[in-house]
């Protein structure tokens, strides 16, 4: 894979943004006592957690093939399994990279037009969304006198940009829109001009799409359950950390929805995996169920630090896999 120079600046622009934010929200830490910590922490737990997120892979990679199986491909399941580890392994290095890059992997391996798997992937980023504003709002309903405030404040200290700009996004936002409009009109035309303009409406016409794919889904059942058994596992793989962890070990489950939801808006923040935003994120939340923020970094990182080494080690050994069934696929063609 040819890595290009603006992916180079990204990195070293990531890597700088999330040493700023650790930098930021650790200052308190003492890093000593969760070193000790880290420690004497039960990884019996830790082993559970990464056998939940492996499940939650498997089903997300299930539901990406009944995505899929709408535009006529039917990749394996393990074969997406693979894909989807990779793109996870991508992000490692350059955030939003997996997106795309597991979309380029099932064009190797099943040659599906990237446009099209690129909307499903769309599709299913925008499923995460729409869970995840169902679980914001579950949590405000259920506890909306403790954490009004908290969020109320949260945004004002942690996203002053949003309360100052507010103004200026909303017209890049309408601008976009107007836009996107403008490009589905040209689309509907019978003829169009040739070079970058229609190779973009091509490409948005593939993506649009793929993002259909759910008004065309066969087994919307079987969809929807692996949609929510997707976010369970991920409630549960985070919950059992907090058994192995001596200031977590009562943590309530409501506080365990609190840090998924905090944890989740953490993870989409523009540093490395979320790294630092998402132990802030977590740890802000902890307080407000009673845990002392030091704490509750010290659970964040080890919750974030376990699954990161296993997508790391689960994303190397894929990318094994899929070049040696390459390697089998061109020794095969030869023979022949």
């Amino acid at each position: 894979m040819r890595i290009a120079l603006k992916d180079i600046l990204k990195f070293i622009v990531s890597i700088g943004l999330t040493g700023y934010v650790l930098y930021k929200t650790s200052g308190s830490v003492d890093w000593e006592k969760a070193s000790d910590a880290i420690l004497k922490f039960n990884y019996g737990w830790i082993f559970l957690s990464v056998f939940l997120s492996i499940l939650s892979h498997l089903l997300r990679a299930y539901r990406w093939n009944l995505l899929l199986n709408t535009g006529g491909f039917r990749p394996s399941l393990f074969t997406s399994y693979l894909a989807l580890m990779i793109g996870y392994l991508s992000s490692m290095a350059i955030p939003r990279l997996g997106e795309v890059t597991r979309c380029t992997t099932l064009k190797r391996t099943n040659k599906i037009p990237v446009p099209f798997s690129l909307g499903t992937v769309l599709t299913d980023r925008l499923l995460d969304l729409f869970m995840l504003g169902l679980l914001t709002i579950f949590l405000l309903l259920m506890r909306f006198e403790l954490l009004k405030s908290f969020f109320i404040d949260f945004i004002e200290a942690k996203v002053p940009f949003v309360s100052q700009y507010w103004p200026i996004l909303v017209l890049l936002a309408l601008g976009g829109i107007v836009f996107l409009f403008w490009l589905i009109r040209e689309s509907k035309r019978p003829q169009r001009k040739s070079g970058f303009l229609s190779k973009l409406i091509d490409f948005i016409i593939n993506l649009m799409n793929g993002m259909k794919t759910i008004a065309k889904i066969k087994s919307p059942i079987q969809f929807w359950l692996s949609t929510v058994g997707i976010w369970v596992l991920y409630f549960l793989m985070l919950y059992v950390i907090s058994f192995g962890y001596g200031p977590t070990d009562e943590m309530s489950l409501m506080a365990g929805v609190a840090v998924l939801v905090m944890g989740s808006l953490g993870m989409v923040t523009p540093v490395n995996n979320g790294i630092g935003a998402y132990q802030a994120f977590v740890a802000s939340i902890l307080v407000v169920f009673g845990i002392v923020y030091e704490d509750g970094y010290v659970f964040a990182i080890i919750s974030q630090g376990s699954q990161v080494v296993a997508i790391i080690l689960i994303g190397f050994i894929s990318l094994l896999i899929l070049n040696f069934r390459k390697k089998e696929q061109e020794i095969e063609t030869d023979i022949s």
